[in-house]
């Protein structure tokens, strides 16, 4: 069934689901750009590290209920879990910088995996 009012968007399970994933994402975003100066990220890394289990367990939530409402999950959808699973915590790594962006990437991945959702 398609959604045609707002209501009807929000009250959809799948769509609240990969919205409160968007919602942790930017908490997260904020969290870690929050712990940049260097006598901040002891005290901000464990918190850091929550919320991005929190968005992996959101975003796995979405496929789940995708899978048993639908029947299938697109390869987008899985690309941008191992996107999530795998690449951003290998950033962490490389550069700060670099992590942040390759995150904020993310971000945007999640917005898509939102809007086709919705379609």
């Amino acid at each position: 069934m398609q959604a045609t009012t707002l209501k009807d968007i929000f009250l959809n399970p799948g769509f609240l689901a990969i919205f409160l994933t968007i919602l942790a994402t930017i908490l997260n975003v904020m969290v870690g750009v929050s712990m940049l100066p260097e006598d901040q990220r002891r005290k901000r890394y464990k918190l850091h590290l929550y919320v991005f289990f929190a968005v992996l367990a959101c975003y796995l939530y979405f496929l789940a209920w995708n899978h048993f409402e639908y029947g299938k999950n697109s390869l987008f959808n899985y690309a941008v879990l191992f996107y999530f699973a795998v690449v951003i915590p290998l950033s962490r790594r490389v550069q700060i910088t670099a992590h942040a962006i390759i995150a904020s990437v993310g971000l945007v991945l999640l917005t898509v995996v939102g809007f086709l959702h919705l379609g």
